[in-house]
C-alpha cells in the first residue's frame, strides 16, 4: 500500500515544486480547520456559559418572588387578625408593589410564561379576595371578612405558594440540566478537538512521507544508477515512474547510459585492434633488433675480424641502446598483451631467494656507476614458491630499476621474507621520494611524477602498471610508502601457491578471470 502510495504521488503530472506548494497548502489547510474547530469549541463553552448565568439570575428572581409571596401571605395573615386601619392600608399598598415583581419576573423568565401568568392570575383573585376581605373589616364585619379568608384567600395562598416553589424546581432542575449538558458538551467538544487534531496532524505526515518518499527514492536510484555507470555497467536500465523533473532525469541519464554504452565498444574495439598493433609491431621489431644485437655482439668478440677500438666504442653503445629499445618493446608488448586479455602466466616450483639474487647480480654494475650500496636481507627460511618465476623476476628487476635511476646517492635495500602464507617483499631507495597525490598515479600506464617533455630521469611509465597486473594475476598485491626527500619503498606481496594453469587478465574488467 506504501508503495502504491508513493507511485500515484510520483504519477501525477506536476513539478516537484507544485507538489510540495499543494502540500504545504494543505498543511495550512488543516491548521485553519483545526483553528476553526477549536473556536467552535470556545464559542460553544461560552454559550454554555451565558445559559448558566441566565438560569442562575432566574433562580434568583424565583427564590426573590418566593420570598416576597411568604412575606405577602404573612402580612395579609398578621393585618387580618389585628385589623388596623394603618395596617389594612399598608397591606394593600404591599399587594400592589408585589405586582411590579411580577412584571419584571415575566420579563425575565420567558420560558415559563405560562405558569407566570396563571401566578399572576391568582395573585390577583387573591388580591381581589384580600380587598373585598379588607372591606368587609371596614364595614365591621370581622366575621364574614375571616370566613372569606379561610373559604377563598387561603386556597388562593397555598396556590401562589405551591406556583413560586414549582419556579425555583424548575430553574434549579434547568441549571443541573445546564450543567450537565456543558459537561458533556466540553467532553465531546474535547474529544473531537485532539481526534481531528491527531487526524491533521497524521495526513500531514502522510503526505510529507508520500512527496519525500516520491523525491528521495529516484534521486536514491539516479544516484545508485550513476555508480554503476561510473563502474562501467552501461546495460541496465533505470526505471522512475515519477512523471516530473526526476521522471525527466531519469530519461536522461537512461539516454546518456546508452550512448556511453555505445562509445564504450568502440572504444573497447578501437582498443582491441591498437592492442593488436602494438603486439603485431613489437614482434615485427623484436626480430630485427635481437638480429642487430646478435651481429653487433658477434662482431664485438672478433668473430669477423679484429675491431678497431675506435668502433668498439660505438658498438658498444649500438648494443646498450638496442638493449634499451628492446626492453621498451618488451614493455610495449607486454602492455598490448594485457589489453588484449593475452597476457599468461606459466607457474612452475621458483626460488624466492633466486630472483633476489638474480635481479641484484643484473643491476649491481648500474648501482656500481652511481656510487650506490646495495643491501640484501633474505630470510633464511624461504620456502619455495608457486608461480610464474620470469614474471616475478621482472617485477623486482623494474623496481629494483626505478630505485636505482631515482637515487643519486645512498642505497639500495632488498627485504624478503614469508608472513601469513605470502612472499613479502620489499624495495627500498635514498630517492627525492613521492608525494601523496602521485603514488597512485605511479602505477598507471604511460605515467611517471615527473611527465614533463624535459624530464631529467627517462622511461615511457609501464615499468609500474605492467608490474602491478603480474602480481595481480598472481593474487598479490603492490603498494608504495614514501613522502618527499624521504625517500621510498615499494612492498608487494605474493601467494606462496598459485593455481598451476594458464591465468587470462583482461584490462576492461574489474576481476581476473580464470
Amino acid at each position: 500500500m506504501k508503495r502504491l502510495l508513493v507511485a500515484l504521488v510520483a504519477r501525477v503530472p506536476a513539478r516537484v515544486q507544485t507538489k510540495l506548494l499543494v502540500a504545504l497548502l494543505v498543511m495550512v489547510a488543516l491548521l485553519i480547520i483545526v483553528g476553526a474547530v477549536g473556536l467552535r469549541s470556545l464559542s460553544s463553552v461560552n454559550q454554555q456559559t451565558e445559559e448558566l448565568i441566565t438560569l442562575q439570575r432566574k433562580i434568583a428572581a424565583y427564590r426573590r418572588l418566593q420570598l416576597e409571596s411568604t412575606n405577602q401571605l404573612y402580612s395579609v395573615a398578621s393585618a387580618l387578625l389585628v385589623p388596623e386601619e394603618r395596617t389594612l392600608d399598608a397591606t394593600l399598598r404591599q399587594l400592589n408593589q408585589f405586582d411590579y415583581d411580577l412584571d419584571w419576573l415575566q420579563f425575565v423568565a420567558k420560558e415559563e410564561a405560562e405558569l407566570i401568568g396563571q401566578i399572576r392570575q391568582d395573585y390577583e383573585r387573591f388580591v381581589a379576595v384580600v380587598t373585598q376581605t379588607v372591606g368587609l373589616i371596614r364595614g365591621g364585619q370581622v366575621g364574614a371578612a375571616r370566613e372569606m379568608q379561610l373559604a377563598k384567600a387561603r386556597p388562593l395562598a397555598d396556590r401562589l405558594e405551591s406556583a413560586t416553589v414549582k419556579l425555583v424546581n424548575i430553574a434549579e432542575a434547568d441549571i443541573v440540566a445546564s450543567i450537565a449538558a456543558s459537561k458533556q458538551a466540553y467532553v465531546h467538544s474535547q474529544w473531537f478537538l485532539v481526534i481531528f487534531a491527531l487526524g491533521s496532524i497524521a495526513l500531514a505526515l502522510a503526505l510529507g512521507y508520500l512527496i519525500s518518499a516520491s523525491v528521495v527514492e529516484p534521486v536514491t536510484e539516479i544516484e545508485a544508477r550513476l555508480r554503476e555507470i561510473a563502474a562501467g555497467d552501461f546495460t541496465r536500465r533505470l526505471e522512475v515512474a515519477n512523471r516530473d523533473e526526476l521522471g525527466t532525469l531519469a530519461a536522461d541519464v537512461n539516454r546518456t547510459s546508452e550512448e556511453l554504452g555505445r562509445l564504450y565498444q568502440q572504444l573497447e574495439t578501437a582498443s582491441r585492434h591498437k592492442s593488436q598493433f602494438l603486439a603485431n609491431t613489437s614482434h615485427e621489431l623484436r626480430t630485427p633488433l635481437n638480429a642487430i644485437l646478435g651481429y653487433t655482439e658477434l662482431i664485438q668478440d672478433g668473430i669477423y675480424g679484429a675491431v678497431p677500438e675506435k668502433i668498439r666504442d660505438i658498438l658498444a653503445r649500438v648494443q646498450s641502446n638496442g638493449r634499451h629499445l628492446l626492453n621498451l618493446i618488451n614493455d610495449v608488448l607486454d602492455l598490448s598483451k594485457i589489453e588484449a586479455g593475452q597476457l599468461t602466466l606459466s607457474t612452475a616450483d621458483y626460488s624466492m631467494q633466486q630472483v633476489v639474487q638474480t635481479v641484484v647480480t643484473a643491476t649491481e654494475s648500474l648501482m656500481a656507476e652511481k656510487g650506490l650500496v646495495c643491501r640484501v636481507h633474505i630470510a633464511g627460511d624461504l620456502p619455495h614458491g608457486t608461480g610464474d618465476e620470469r614474471r616475478i623476476t621482472q617485477v623486482l628487476l623494474n623496481i629494483v630499476g626505478n630505485a636505482i635511476k631515482f637515487s643519486d646517492c645512498g642505497e639500495i635495500a632488498v627485504a624478503a621474507e614469508v608472513a601469513d602464507g605470502a612472499f613479502h617483499v620489499s624495495v627500498s631507495d635514498d630517492g627525492p621520494g613521492i608525494a601523496a597525490e602521485d603514488q597512485q598515479r605511479i602505477f598507471e600506464e604511460f605515467q611517471q611524477v615527473d611527465s614533463s617533455s624535459t624530464k631529467a630521469k627517462g622511461g615511457t611509465g609501464l615499468g609500474l602498471s605492467i608490474s602491478k597486473k603480474i602480481i595481480q594475476m598472481h593474487g598479490g598485491r603492490i603498494w608504495l610508502k614514501s613522502e618527499p626527500g624521504g625517500g621510498s619503498v615499494f612492498h608487494f606481496t605474493l601467494p606462496l601457491q598459485v593455481e598451476r594453469r594458464t591465468i587470462l587478465v583482461r584490462p576492461d574488467r574489474r576481476k581476473a578471470s580464470t
